[in-house]
């Protein structure tokens, strides 16, 4: 299975690009298991407050 993409915040939060639906099973199936991501660039604006998975999983 191919890493999912990401981009690094400027504060340094990471947001998915490609691979939701994987890193949402992975969160659903396994919580708390690290898994490696491919950073593929910066974004110029914070990003730690934005919702994260595991806010949103029931």
């Amino acid at each position: 299975m191919p890493p999912p993409w990401v981009y690094a915040g400027s504060d340094g939060a990471l947001v998915l690009y490609n691979g939701v639906t994987r890193a949402t099973r992975i969160a659903k199936l396994a919580p708390g298991t690290l898994i490696r991501v491919e950073v593929i660039g910066k974004l110029p604006r914070p990003c730690a407050m934005d919702p994260k998975i595991g806010d949103l999983l029931p």
